[in-house]
């Protein structure tokens, strides 16, 4: 069973979300170097570029990383908090991740093509950068889950974009080593369009939590379960919510078995209570009782 979530509970959730965050910063940093010096040495222009392009990751990286710091701030002209600012960074990042998107297409299908000198330093600098990123990315995602955090959901599907870019890049090395730059070309449209299919999953996700967009049919069931083993309650009327970063917050409708205004305050907030200890990541419960 889930614990409610308190403030101490909420400080460690932000704590281990800014952990993440800086992890991330340091990621794209060492991607950098090792895409630039990789392709200065053995020749590649698509990896110099793509090491530049990290450099962009880097800078979605930091917003990140000072997006979650000013969502856990506390101030009087936002009484319901500043949660929604990592849905903002999402949705700055989903821009990102589309204008990665083109940079690779335009790059590849419109760029010219150099001779490779170092094929062994090119390809062991790809098959870094391709192990780095499916690992790291992996992780992110399984910690954004975990902490129930949209901005970091956002920057794993970002670095992902790295990993797609490392395999055109590789895939585009060996095309142009052997003399088949044609293949570079079809497997970039395949993988821009992985790309687009990410950053848009994460847009819409985005703008329906800006424009409060009621909360996902699964949470609206769990809450309905929870409500049904309430003896208390004659009839649920409604049940609606919403979403704020990491958290959110649940309004109902009830009808009570109780004529008593005092008996029934004391059941609503045995009532948020339950659903506090059941549902992760619910910061407040209104309750309307009748």
């Amino acid at each position: 069973m889930q614990k409610t979530i308190t403030e101490n509970t909420k400080q460690l959730n932000h704590d281990e979300k800014k952990k993440i965050s800086f992890y991330s910063i340091g990621v794209n940093l060492l991607l950098s170097i090792i895409k630039i010096v990789g392709g200065m040495i053995s020749g590649s222009a698509a990896l110099t570029a793509d090491g530049v392009h990290s450099l962009s990751d880097l800078a979605a990286s930091l917003s990140v990383y000072v997006g979650i710091i000013i969502s856990n701030k506390k101030s009087d002209l936002f009484p319901h908090g500043l949660y929604k600012v990592e849905n903002l960074v999402a949705l700055v990042s989903a821009f990102a991740i589309f204008f990665a998107g083109y940079e690779i297409a335009k790059d590849v299908l419109f760029g010219e093509s150099e001779p490779i000198k170092n094929l062994t330093v090119a390809i062991v600098v790809i098959g870094l950068t391709v192990l780095i990123t499916f690992l790291y990315s992996r992780w992110e995602k399984q910690k954004a889950i975990e902490l129930n955090s949209p901005s970091l959901l956002a920057d794993a599907e970002h670095i992902k974009t790295d990993f797609y870019t490392a395999l055109v890049v590789l895939v585009g090395v060996f095309g142009q080593y052997f003399g088949y730059p044609i293949i570079e070309k079809i497997a970039v449209i395949v993988v821009v369009y992985f790309i687009f299919h990410s950053g848009f999953e994460i847009l819409k996700e985005a703008i329906k939590v800006l424009l409060d967009a009621s909360l996902d049919i699964e949470s609206i069931e769990r809450i309905k379960a929870i409500l049904e083993n309430e003896t208390n309650i004659k009839d649920v009327i409604s049940i609606t919510g919403r979403n704020a970063g990491s958290f959110k917050f649940v309004q109902l409708d009830l009808a009570l078995n109780t004529d008593s205004l005092k008996e029934a305050h004391q059941l609503a907030h045995t009532i948020e209570d339950h659903i506090k200890e059941q549902m992760p990541f619910v910061e407040k419960v209104v309750v309307h009782y009748q």
